[in-house]
Formats: structure tokens, sequence, C-alpha cells
């Protein structure tokens, strides 16, 4: 693979550089992008960064055909954005649910006029979008999920539980997986995929507070609420061919699957190793073990950023993402699970440090992190689950 940028590449790169500079509000760079959904961000906080997108025709979904308000961008094309928005510590986008998970599925499975319905609004973000999958014990076995779609005249009605309903709370629709066939053979069958407006009667949406107190996920309830059915996306009780593809994109678009967040965070070991005392009139990063991890760190994620550009080529051809792209949530997750263990450790006492003073904003980020890291292992897919998929879909070893 030859990453180099060719004469057209590199103008494009400069494009992208100069849009940047000149669009995106100072305030909005050198965030660090796996920390924009803490509690000081609100929605409102990001408004420039889509309006300055919407000024630039199809950047808002730039890997959407153009036909359907997309840029349509060639590999990479989308390579080069992402490298330059995320090197400037841009915000990702808020509504991933929409673009880059849902927006897809419906370019291949929705009809016509759920396209014209909301591919163009969710585009613009006039329509916010939360993910209906996850129940109590439907969880990484989510084939085991109960919510249940009966049939009723002009529709279906949806009775049961999700949970971990990620910003349920204020998204003006949903995308969800039901039993529509409790009588299926096989639990992967009988499941229909649908999209519901959130303020449908019979709703209800309670929070769920993470252990630093930031209200992301919900828990959610549904008595009677009522699809009609034009709601349905794809095909009735097919709907778990649908689900496959879908999580396909919201692994790949994981944060932690993100190189360039690893190589960011990496970078802040080095910095504090340099910046601490290791003793005998030394700093930390005279110590040969430590600089021998950091390298195995960075290897590692040049590991992870190789194949996540075969990945991003696949897609910016119009190809699916297949089960390989199970490893880019799991291994970027364990990864980086590793790195802020050992920030931690660079940082001594103020590693554990919750709240910005006395030390800085960094330790408390550091800190937060390290609580909330371990449920990154086990939502959306655990990472048992997902390395046996992978080894049956993608290495054809038996199950």
């Amino acid at each position: 693979m030859n990453i180099n940028d060719t004469p057209e590449e590199a103008a494009f790169r400069a494009e992208v550089r100069e849009w940047i500079d000149k669009e995106i509000p100072p305030h909005l760079k050198g965030l660090r992008q796996e920390v924009v959904m803490a509690p000081e961000h609100t929605n409102d906080d990001f408004v420039p960064i889509w309006e300055a997108l919407g000024r630039k025709p199809g950047w808002l979904a730039p890997a959407w055909p153009e036909e359907v308000g997309g840029a349509g961008w060639n590999a990479m094309q989308m390579i080069i954005y992402e490298e330059e928005y995320t090197r400037a510590g841009i915000p990702q986008n808020r509504n991933m649910a929409g673009i880059g998970n849902l927006g897809p599925i419906l370019i291949k499975y929705g009809t016509p006029e759920q396209k014209a319905k909301y591919l163009g609004p969710t585009m613009r973000r006039d329509i916010y979008w939360c993910q209906g999958y996850s129940e109590p014990n439907a969880g990484s076995d989510l084939a085991s999920l109960q919510l249940r779609a009966d049939p009723t005249e002009g529709g279906w009605l949806l009775n049961g539980q999700k949970i971990w309903t990620s910003r349920a709370h204020f998204a003006e629709m949903m995308f969800l997986l039901a039993r529509t066939d409790p009588t299926a053979k096989k639990k992967q069958e009988g499941i229909s995929f649908f999209i519901l407006d959130m303020k449908t009667p019979g709703i209800t949406v309670r929070p769920l507070l993470t252990i630093d107190d930031h209200h992301h996920f919900n828990e959610t309830f549904f008595e009677n609420v009522f699809v009609p059915t034009e709601g349905l996306v794809g095909e009735l009780n097919k709907g778990w061919t649908v689900a496959k593809a879908l999580l396909g994109y919201e692994r790949f678009n994981s944060v932690m699957a993100n190189p360039l967040v690893h190589r960011r965070a990496t970078a802040q070991i080095k910095e504090a190793a340099r910046e601490r005392s290791g003793g005998n009139g030394g700093v930390l990063w005279d110590d040969v073990a430590l600089r021998r991890r950091v390298a195995e760190f960075e290897m590692a994620g040049d590991a992870l950023a190789y194949t996540r550009y075969r990945g991003l080529t696949a897609m910016a051809r119009g190809q699916q993402p297949g089960p390989e792209t199970q490893v880019f949530k799991f291994f970027g997750t364990e990864l980086f699970k590793q790195v802020i263990e050992l920030h931690q450790l660079v940082l001594g006492p103020e590693g554990i440090a919750w709240e910005d003073e006395p030390f800085g904003h960094e330790t408390k980020v550091v800190a937060r992190h390290a609580a909330n890291i371990r449920a990154s292992s086990i939502r959306g897919g655990t990472t048992e689950v997902q390395k046996n998929v992978l080894a049956k879909r993608t290495l054809g070893l038996p199950g």
C-alpha cells in the first residue's frame, strides 16, 4: 500500500487544512476526540462545526453518494479528511448514529420514500437519531432480544424494553430491532428493523448515569407503541441481515478504533514522562522499559491504522464493511485501555485525580477514562464475542 499523497491528494489535503484553519473556531480545535461527550460539552457547543461543514457541499456526509447529498469521496479523500479532522482535535460528529450508521443502511435497504424523508434531514442535523439494540437480557447476545412487534392495522405495536440507548433523552428518532416472529426456529430469524418517531405515545425514557455522573445512557420502555408500515426497513423478519450490516459501520466508526486518537494519547504519555522526575536526577522517560512499552503501543497503533485504511478503501468503493470490522473495535479498545493505564502510572497519584484542580484538566481526563474504559470492552459487543465472530466468519475456524 502506497500511503504517500499524489499531487491531487496533496491538493485535497491542503484544501481540508485551509477549511479547518478558516472555518472552525479556535475553541473547538484541540479537543480530545474521545471526550467530546463529557458533561462540559453540549450539542449547542458544536453548532459552528455543523454550520461550517454545511457550507461545503456534501461534507456533512462525505461517505454518502453525491446523488443523496453526500460528497461521494474516494478512498484517499476519506482517509485524508479523517486524518486532518482528527489531527486538529475537532470533536466527532455527534449524530454519528444517523450519519455514519443508519445513513448507509437506508441508502442500501431503504425505500425511495424513506430515503427522501430521512437522509436529507439527517445530514443537515434536523433529525437526531438514537439506537435501540441492547436489552437487559440481550447485550452481547443481541439475537436473544425480546422486544415484540405484534402486527396491528397499519403497522405493529411494540412492547418491551431497550437499555443503553445513548442520547435517547433528546433524539427525535430511533432505529431499533424487534421480534416480529417469536415462533422462528433460529433466534436470528423473525427479527425486523424499524425506524420510530420518539414522540410516539407509549415511549418512556429513563436516565442511566455513568460513574462520572454523565447522562449519556438511558433505558427505554415501550408500551403499545405504534410503528406504521412505512417504519419497516428491509424485509419483514430479515432484520438480522440489516443489523449485522449496521454493526459493521458502528464498530468501524468507534472512537476507540481511530488510530489518531491512540497516537495522541501515546504522545501524551511521552510528554508526561519527560516532565516528571524519575530519580537520580533524571526523568521517567529515561526508563528503557517505559520507552519500549510506548514503542509497542506505537507499532500496534500503526497496525490498526493500516488495517483501517483497507476498510476505508472498501467503504469508499461502495462496499459494505465485512466481519473483519470486529477487529477495529475490540483491538482498539484493548489497546486504548493499556495506553490509559500506562498514562496513569506515569502520572502517579495525579492519575486518579477526579477534578480539574489542583492538577489540571488533562489529569481529570485520564482518571475518568480509566474509570470508563472497561465498559468499552463490553458495550457494542464484548471483546470475547467479537473474537469468536472474527474467528468463525473471517478466519473460517470451527464454531
